[in-house]
């Protein structure tokens, strides 16, 4: 029965994925590895961007999905908005909580403000703030970058990227855990 619904349901999931493309790109599972059915595990193709001007976490509005709850922030119920680098303002929408996996695999759950942005991003001020160590450095031998950030009570690491001096997180999502497409 379960190969059956898969084959009925691959369609759909190929439209709903193809209409995604460039917000989540599926992750090629190690050889071997065991998956529950019906999950899957996408990689966000820009990733959280880490962002030592913002003043919040936030996530753009148009790529919560099924299963991700929006509430009510403080900064929303007070009329809060940020300003773009043109100075455009941008309303801050409420709050929500994001589940998401390094390429690593290590599970995190960070709250992020919701607004009508580009890419996600994650504030260095705000990371600071709740209890984690954001590290740019690198390596004066060989120039590898070794950025990281470090939740200090926990212990998790989670290595950032620079590409065109710009930080990111590898970051991955199960589709069946809040990043599954509207029918």
């Amino acid at each position: 029965i379960a190969a059956a619904t898969a084959e009925v349901d691959a369609p759909r999931a190929r439209s709903r994925r193809r209409r995604d493309r460039e917000l989540m790109v599926a992750a090629r599972g190690k050889p071997g590895t065991a998956r529950k059915v019906g999950n899957v595990r996408m990689r966000m193709a820009r990733g959280i961007t880490v962002d030592s001007g913002a003043a919040d976490n936030v996530f753009p509005r148009r790529m919560v999905r099924k299963g991700m709850k929006v509430r009510p922030s403080e900064a929303s119920r007070q009329g809060v908005h940020y300003v773009a680098a043109d100075g455009v303002r941008i309303a801050n929408e409420g709050e929500m909580e994001f589940k998401f996996q390094t390429k690593e695999g290590v599970d995190h759950n960070w709250t992020f403000q919701v607004a009508a942005v580009n890419k996600v991003l994650a504030s260095v001020s705000a990371l600071v703030d709740s209890g984690h160590r954001v590290v740019f450095e690198k390596d004066p031998g060989t120039g590898v970058d070794l950025s990281f950030i470090t939740n200090v009570k926990t212990g998790k690491s989670i290595r950032m990227n620079r590409s065109r001096n710009v930080w990111t997180i590898d970051t991955f999502v199960n589709e069946e855990t809040g990043f599954s497409r509207p029918e």
